[in-house]
């Protein structure tokens, strides 16, 4: 997944840990809106989302069950089959065959002129690289405000409300002006990712420091295994993880840095700390010779054939390596390692929730929509996907219920539970393309020995000036 984690979103607090950073941003009027839906004139923006039929705990948006619904998953990384059984326990509630699938990777393709002609599908599985322009819709109010949904309670726990059960952000995450408009489903974290059965018969145990990770790469190289393979064609990777390394030493400040492209955002002490540790993992020839022409299924097909120990990436890498994975490779991952001075702990995660999933506010059932996301957020729901997919779901106590996880589900997991609130993601990648872009010969050349640490920084701040510097980029906030 070379376009991975897209989960827009990060939360840092001053105290224990993360707070969610609230985000504004000012949509371009007619740029992005022209790119979507033109016709239809748009629904009206909110609304309750009521349905006609009396409203009771247990259909709390008043549904008719008896309604058509319509719902479309984008058939990429996850797959459809969660979606069939997500469909099927609607048509369970409903009592009848009411609930309908349709599978594709067109989103936008085939959704766009349907949202023109005021026929939109209820539920749609905005993914892939055909999704089609959220904040385009939202500015069309073509969407639906779920914040009905938030005050819902959940299907396991009526004292519980949607809101209190979604993972930190991850409301967030789908808000425009305050109003949240997309469910996030999926959640994602990077790491360092690693054979434990290999681990187990070498003896060697995960790095919590970056002493403790040098040291365990000199033991690792020192067997004539490359202790690190990643990939350097999709450079983002390991970028990824250099700002994860820094955002930890630096906390909030830093994230806030890099996403509002301040002045010093990749030239402050600990962008710059944790540019000289990677540097480092060249300088002593940790890193597996012919990574940098490596593009991510190949570093990943390598590292499971035993030609490195380590890998970054994030945690769709089971799901992705599906039939490659040799039987007892066991793998399991751990985060970023600590840096001396760093505000965040050890075990504060580089993630968040990602997976739009949308309801029209032009469609016919809005209110079975809710009901379906609703329904989508349940432990058998989530529980449903996590054991098809492999991946967790953006909720509370998602790896509580699962049924024989794999080593790396089971491991997502249990770092989900140790970081609680700290859990990050800065957003700068995902705004501006052009950043991106310009991440990848910077830290291709940082980790090939062609540029320092003190080049890169100041390479990179060039990049961010550019971006902040060209009127033809809507620029975004982020505030604490």
């Amino acid at each position: 997944m070379s376009d991975e984690l897209n989960p827009a979103a990060a939360f840092v607090t001053r105290r224990t840990v993360i707070r969610t950073a609230a985000i504004t941003a000012a949509v371009a009027g007619t740029g992005l809106a022209s790119a979507c839906a033109t016709g239809g004139g748009g629904g009206t923006p909110g609304g309750d989302a009521g349905g006609t039929e009396e409203k009771t705990a247990e259909n709390p948006f008043g549904v008719d069950k008896s309604k058509p619904l319509e719902v479309v998953i984008f058939n990429g990384g996850y797959g459809d089959q969660y979606g069939t059984e997500h469909v099927a326990l609607y048509n369970k509630w409903a009592g009848g065959d009411v609930a309908k699938m349709v599978s594709t990777t067109k989103i936008a393709t085939e959704l766009q002129p349907r949202f023109s002609g005021g026929n939109p599908p209820e539920v749609i599985d905005n993914a892939g690289a055909d999704a089609m322009p959220t904040s385009a819709l939202v500015a069309q109010n073509q969407l639906a405000d779920m914040t009905v949904l938030l005050d819902a309670p959940t299907i396991d726990d009526p004292n519980t409300k949607i809101r209190d059960y979604l993972l930190p952000g991850t409301e967030e995450i789908g808000s425009y002006d305050g109003v949240m408009r997309a469910l996030n489903y999926i959640f994602s974290m990077w790491g360092w990712w690693y054979s434990s059965k290999l681990f187990d018969e070498k003896g060697w145990q995960i790095a919590k420091t970056w002493d403790e990770f040098l040291a365990l790469c000199d033991t690792i190289k020192g067997t004539g295994l490359a202790p690190i393979i990643h990939t350097g064609v999709h450079t983002q990777y390991m970028t990824a993880m250099l700002t994860s390394t820094a955002i930890k030493n630096g906390g909030l400040d830093i994230m806030l840095k890099i996403d509002n492209l301040a002045d010093d955002a990749w030239t402050n002490d600990s962008v710059l700390m944790a540019a000289k540790e990677y540097q480092e993992l060249y300088d002593k020839g940790f890193i597996f010779n012919g990574s940098e022409g490596m593009d991510h299924t190949t570093s990943q097909a390598e590292w499971l054939n035993g030609r490195g120990a380590l890998l970054p990436c994030g945690s769709w890498l089971e799901n992705e390596m599906k039939g490659k994975v040799p039987d007892g490779f066991d793998m399991k991952t751990f985060p970023t390692p600590s840096s001396p001075g760093d505000q965040l702990p050890f075990e504060a995660l580089h993630g968040g929730a990602g997976e739009p999933f949308i309801v029209a506010e032009q469609s016919a059932n809005k209110p079975g929509g809710m009901e379906y996301l609703r329904m989508m957020l349940s432990k058998e729901a989530t529980t449903q996907f996590a054991n098809l997919t492999g991946n967790l779901c953006a909720v509370k106590g998602a790896g509580d219920n699962l049924t024989d996880p794999s080593t790396a589900l089971k491991s997502v997991a249990d770092w989900v539970s140790a970081a609680g609130e700290n859990v990050f993601y800065p957003l700068a990648f995902t705004w501006y393309a052009a950043l991106k872009d310009g991440q990848k010969d910077p830290m291709r050349a940082l980790l090939n020995g062609s540029m320092k640490a003190e080049q890169y920084c100041e390479t990179m701040q060039g990049v961010s000036d550019s971006v902040k510097n060209d009127p033809k980029i809507t620029k975004f906030n982020r505030t604490a």
